[in-house]
């Protein structure tokens, strides 16, 4: 009778026990807790659209790459629970009769047949890695319990796909897709998904680009499984089993390396979404690549293409060929500190115009000028005389903008360009001056490109934005005028692309070509040269970059409207040589664009901003009966006139009549007897006569004193056609070689003399 009745005390124990495993299992979790951490990710970096620009390993070398349920295709899903764990989503993390059956076969084989592990297990052994024991296997077996008690199946099969093994240096089934097949885990064929979803039971074994045959066979079982186990039908089993096994090529992604590496050295997120357009990027690296073969060894370029309107960079092409070393492959042009040349000219017009000291049309001097002890020269070593605005921009033109941004001052134009945050670089020490204008600062691809944006949005300079985590920011660089105003000059040149305002430079040597280009919606920057400063004598912006831009700005197919001309711009006709607004004395009429109404006038001299050198009309007395000029001490009735005339520094390339000399009459003979004042005849050069010749012994140089009589000062010396910096009566030329020599002297009236000399070495013979 003892022995029936232990069995119902046996029964009663049950859920006694049950409960002490429970409490058993609450401590052992309380004491060693689970969880899903990933291990360090691979980074990212995607276009626009969602495909992959770059991936980058993590710092073993492992390529693992993120993604969730949604990110994979439904028939690799279907494989991988149909083959690794067809009652994945009803266990608690064990299949107790998977488990009940692997140690059966285990034990009347004498070897493992199956493992009877779940995904839940699988993920347990992968996150909290244990030697293959029974041990081993019994705190899998706790592990796997423990995530399905914290985690949802959706986190469990979610770090299954982002850590499992897929063999070599490939975890995840992301990585192991893109590895494999060149794609994302998206487009798996089902032949694919089959395949990875095999894989991971030996990665070694089944590894596609080492053991193809393995791979198919293991491949082909789960996919006629999947038929017997009713998950596919009968013709897509056909289907699948036509493809092969794909020859494993690792995907080298490469397209916009150079950003890509720049955006991973700031950020540890696994993925960074950029704004570059994939086929824009595409074609401008493959365009860039081309057309540098095409110049020379050594060569190399970059582009951005950026919008106007939000800022997002569109194209980043750092170098011309990423795969060439001896073109300096890895070195990011698109932030090398170069000389910009004349690229920043439009700034230089561009804040002269917002300050009032010009207009579209003013009139200014292409001349040999000389600025203190600074002269400048055209990039031609010609020079064209009086010039517009408009037409030393288009023509790009050196001496015109260096007057300008003198009477801008240097400090002021490299101020207004820091406060907008362009990044303009001087050496150690130095000062802003008025090299400036012609591109001696440093600046790079990124910066110019950022102050060319404010040309296409109404004077508002966009910062560039690499990825989604920048925000849009702008800071205003020109008034909406001053940029319409530059913009529409620069789409008037009759060299210009239509609908493109290209800006041109070069710097000293021949060592970069520079374009930069504002369309409708974008501004295209593009830079040609040697990243070691090597020159490329004959190679400059107009011949060597603009073909480049223009190819770029085709493959956008951007509208070409001209912009609207906003309400601060107004069209007047103005009057050279003045200045101002058409008058009854008016030489030439010109139809300028005026911003806020202002008409400032020309400009005389190259002097101090803040003097008055407005002297477009010339005053004087002219005796009733010669017709000559007299001084007002002079006992000659006579009456005061006035003519019209152009700069002095103009007067050799104005026509004959336009000169001072053909409208300033010459000094009546009668008033020389009041003295020096009055003894103002046209202007001589003394102390050197007109086919002079010097010898001078060897090794030494000749010294000469000349002085100017009569003419009106200021007076103009020009030496074989460069302007000395004196500008007194008296002056001693130096350090004479030997020679033919021209000495020109023209006086502020316009009166002028010319002599001609040679400075020859001495003879003993």
């Amino acid at each position: 009778m003892a022995v029936l009745n232990k069995q119902p005390r046996l029964w009663a124990a049950l859920p006694i026990a049950g409960i002490l495993l429970f409490l058993s299992f609450l401590l052992y979790d309380w004491i060693v807790p689970v969880d899903l951490a990933s291990r360090s990710l691979s980074q990212t970096v995607l276009a626009e659209d969602g495909s992959i620009l770059r991936n980058f390993a993590d710092e073993n070398g492992v390529w693992r790459f993120p993604v969730t349920l949604d990110d994979v295709s439904p028939n690799y899903l279907t494989a991988l629970i149909t083959y690794e764990d067809q009652y994945f989503y009803d266990h608690p993390g064990i299949n107790v009769f998977a488990l009940m059956r692997a140690a059966w076969q285990w034990i009347s084989t004498g070897h493992i047949v199956s493992g009877g592990s779940t995904l839940t297990m699988q993920v347990a052994r992968i996150r909290y890695p244990e030697p293959r024991t029974v041990w081993g296997k019994f705190k899998e077996i706790i592990r796997a319990l423990q995530l399905e008690w914290h985690f949802s199946k959706a986190d469990i099969l979610t770090y299954y796909l982002n850590h499992a093994p897929f063999g070599g240096t490939y975890e995840g089934v992301q990585a192991a897709s893109l590895g494999y097949f060149g794609h994302s885990v998206q487009q798996l064929t089902d032949a694919q998904a089959a395949l990875l979803a095999v894989l991971p039971q030996a990665p070694s074994d089944y590894r596609p680009d080492r053991h193809r045959e393995r791979a198919r066979q293991a491949r082909d079982k789960l996919m006629h499984r999947l038929v017997t186990q009713h998950a596919w039908s009968q013709e897509r089993l056909d289907d699948a089993l036509i493809e092969g096994i794909t020859n494993a090529t690792k995907a080298g992604y490469q397209s916009a390396p150079l950003l890509a590496r720049r955006l991973v050295t700031h950020s540890q997120a696994p993925q960074i979404q950029t704004f570059i357009h994939a086929q824009w990027q595409s074609q401008v690296s493959n365009l860039l690549r081309n057309y540098v073969h095409g110049i020379g060894q050594n060569v190399s370029a970059a582009a951005l293409v950026v919008e106007n309107e939000t800022g997002q960079v569109k194209v980043y092409a750092g170098s011309a060929d990423f795969n060439d070393s001896s073109r300096f492959a890895y070195v990011d042009m698109v932030r090398a500190t170069r000389s910009p040349g004349s690229t920043l000219k439009p700034f230089v017009y561009g804040m002269a115009l917002d300050e009032g000291l010009i207009h579209s049309e003013s009139l200014l001097m292409d001349v040999p000028l000389k600025f203190g002890d600074y002269q400048p020269d055209n990039f031609n070593s010609g020079f064209s005389g009086p010039v517009s605005v408009s037409e030393a921009l288009q023509k790009s033109l050196n001496v015109p903008a260096v007057q300008v941004l003198e009477q801008l001052k240097p400090i002021y134009f490299f101020l207004k360009m820091k406060k907008a945050g362009i990044g303009l670089k001087l050496p150690t020490g130095a000062q802003p001056n008025l090299a400036i204008a012609l591109g001696g600062v440093g600046a790079d691809l990124e910066d110019l490109v950022y102050a060319y944006t404010s040309l296409g949005h109404q004077g508002q300079a966009q910062h560039l934005r690499f990825s989604a985590a920048d925000k849009q920011a702008q800071q205003p660089l020109l008034s909406d005028g001053a940029a319409w105003v530059i913009r529409k000059i620069l789409l008037d040149n009759p060299n210009a692309v239509a609908g493109l305002a290209v800006k041109t430079g070069t710097s000293y040597g021949f060592r970069d070509a520079w374009a930069i280009g504002v369309s409708q919606h974008y501004t295209i920057g593009v830079w040609i040269g040697r990243p070691d400063g090597v020159p490329m004598p004959g190679h400059y912006g107009q011949v060597t970059a603009v073909p480049l831009i223009n190819s770029i700005y085709q493959r956008l197919n951007d509208q070409r409207p001209d912009p609207l001309m906003p309400d601060s711009v107004s069209q007047v006709n103005i009057c050279w040589p003045q200045g101002d607004m058409v008058q009854s004395d008016c030489e030439e009429r010109h139809r300028a664009y005026i911003v806020d109404g202002t008409i400032p006038k020309t400009w005389y001299n190259i002097a101090e901003r803040q003097q008055p050198f407005n002297q477009s009309e010339f005053h004087f007395w002219q005796a009733n009966d010669s017709k000559l000029r007299v001084n007002i001490r002079c006992q000659i009735k006579a009456q005061r006139h006035k003519v019209t005339v152009w700069p002095a520094p103009l007067d050799n390339w104005l026509k004959p009549e336009q000169r001072r000399a053909a409208r300033i009459p010459g000094w009546d003979p009668r008033c020389q007897s009041t003295g020096n004042i009055i003894r103002q005849s046209a202007v001589h050069i003394h102390g050197l006569a007109n086919h002079d010749a010097f010898q001078l012994p060897k090794q030494q140089s000749q010294t000469i004193t000349i002085s100017a009589e009569g003419g009106e000062a200021p007076y103009y010396w020009l030496l074989n056609g460069v302007l000395l910096s004196n500008q007194q009566s008296k002056i001693t030329l130096k350090d004479l070689k030997t020679g033919h020599y021209q000495l020109t002297l023209i006086d502020q009236a316009g009166s002028r003399d010319q002599v001609e000399f040679s400075v020859l070495r001495y003879s003993s013979e």
